[in-house]
């Protein structure tokens, strides 16, 4: 009788194991099934409108607004995962540097349009001139490609005057599930291209050696003091 329950125990102890390892099969398809669907594809292509609304001005930032600051030609893109236009603890590019410097976009429209020509960037658009002032709204045109993997928005634009402070969005997925975006969009903050050692607004030109990884300034310190620059919406047309 004890062999009997012995070899019962270990055929149920077998059986259990069995129905486990199942288990675990099936949860491991379940959670592949559930990584394909989210990263399907989407076909064709998407036309969308970014809007920038930007708000940066002696009401919002009174410790730290410089007298008539303004913004540089915003830039946004649509792109695969081959190009990265900017990302924090990235270094920046060549373009990124001069827009955060200096807030000429010349360089990075270059860099944009040759990934355009290897199909990684899928459109760009841009302004020709900075803003106004720190408060207004710009509208872009970009459109994504679902054959080339285009499904990723990036955007910047300088903070004039400063250092090398920027404000934008990187990387914001169009498509989820195998299904254009219909609209999209987060806050603008403050960031730092890494390329400039100035604190300052108007400080004179110090350039950091060797440079760091773009990084945040959304603190409670100066220049932003806990507040934003602003609201970037993505839309489906």
């Amino acid at each position: 009788m004890a062999f009997l329950k012995v070899a019962a125990a270990a055929a149920a102890a077998v059986a259990l194991a069995a129905a486990v390892a199942t288990s675990g099969a099936d949860a491991r398809s379940w959670q592949r099934g559930k990584r394909f669907s989210r990263n399907r594809m989407c076909s064709g292509k998407q036309a969308y409108q970014v809007t920038l609304k930007l708000n940066w001005s002696g009401a919002t930032h009174p410790r730290s607004y410089p007298q008539g600051g303004n913004f540089s030609p915003p830039t946004a893109a649509i792109h695969s995962s081959r190009y990265q236009m900017w990302a924090p603890g990235s270094f920046a590019s060549e373009g990124i540097q001069n827009v955060a410097e200096t807030g000429n976009p010349a360089v990075l429209r270059e860099e944009l349009r040759a990934y355009e020509a290897a199909r990684h960037v899928a459109s760009w658009d841009g302004t020709g001139a900075p803003t106004e002032s720190g408060v207004v709204t710009v509208k872009l045109n970009v459109t994504a490609d679902g054959a080339a993997g285009a499904v990723y928005a990036s955007g910047a634009t300088m903070l004039f005057p400063s250092p090398d402070w920027f404000t934008g969005f990187y990387n914001v997925r169009l498509c989820r599930y195998g299904r254009w975006v219909g609209r999209t969009g987060g806050k603008l903050q403050f960031w730092d291209s890494g390329t400039d050692s100035g604190r300052e607004h108007r400080s004179e030109d110090k350039a950091t050696v060797p440079p760091t990884t773009i990084f945040s300034l959304q603190n409670g310190r100066f220049p932003a003091f806990g507040r934003g620059v602003g609201w970037y919406e993505i839309r489906a047309m």
